[in-house]
C-alpha cells in the first residue's frame, strides 16, 4: 500500500460504503420498465463486443502491418481485459452477492449470487484506460474510449443486473488494471 494511493482509494471505498447502505436498494425499485431492462441490458453488450472487437482488430491490423505499438496496444488491452475479468469473478465467489432480481433484490453479501462486483465495468473501463494511457494524445479516442466504458457500465443499473456498489468497483477494477498494463 502507497500512502498517496490513499488519496483516491479512500474516497472509493467511502463511495461504495454510502452506496451500500444507502443507495443500493432504494435506486433498484425505481426501475420497473421491462423494455428498459431489456434495452440496457443489449447496450451493455453490443459495448463489450465493440471493444473485444476493436481490441482484437488493434492486435491483428499491428501484426499484419508490421507495426509493433498498434500490436502492443491490442494485445494489452486484451489483456487488461481479460485479468480484470478474471479478478472479478474471484471476487463475485468471494462475496457471493445476491443480483437485483434476487428475492425482491435484497443485493445481500455471502447469499447465493455474483453480482458483486460487475464484470461489464471491469472489462470496459480496462479497455478504456489502455486505449486512453497508450494514445493520451488523441482526445477523440481517449475520451470516447471512457464515454463507452461509462455507457456499458451504467447501462447495468437500469438492466437489474447489478447495484450501483457493484458498478462503481468494478469500474475502478478496470482503471487500475488497464492503467498498469498500458505501462507494463
Amino acid at each position: 500500500m502507497r500512502p498517496r494511493n490513499l488519496l483516491w482509494e479512500l474516497p472509493i471505498l467511502a463511495a461504495t460504503g454510502v452506496l451500500i447502505a444507502k443507495v443500493d436498494r432504494p435506486a433498484d425499485r425505481r426501475i420497473q420498465s421491462k423494455s428498459l431492462q431489456h434495452t440496457a441490458s443489449q447496450w451493455s453488450n453490443v459495448g463489450i463486443g465493440l471493444e473485444l472487437g476493436s481490441a482484437a482488430l488493434a492486435y491483428g491490423m499491428g501484426c499484419g502491418k508490421h507495426n509493433s505499438y498498434l500490436r502492443d496496444t491490442g494485445f494489452r488491452t486484451l489483456a487488461a481485459m481479460g485479468a480484470a475479468g478474471a479478478t472479478v469473478s474471484v471476487l463475485k465467489f468471494a462475496f457471493d452477492r445476491e443480483f437485483p432480481t434476487t428475492r425482491g433484490g435484497a443485493g445481500k453479501f455471502w447469499a447465493g449470487g455474483r453480482s458483486f462486483p460487475s464484470g461489464h465495468s471491469a472489462t470496459s473501463f480496462a479497455f478504456a484506460a489502455v486505449m486512453a494511457h497508450r494514445y493520451p494524445q488523441n482526445k477523440w479516442l481517449k475520451w470516447g474510449s471512457y464515454a463507452l466504458a461509462t455507457g456499458v457500465s451504467l447501462s447495468r443499473y437500469p438492466a437489474k443486473k447489478h447495484f450501483p456498489s457493484d458498478i462503481l468497483i468494478g469500474a475502478t477494477i478496470g482503471y487500475v488494471t488497464g492503467t498498469y498494463l498500458a505501462g507494463h
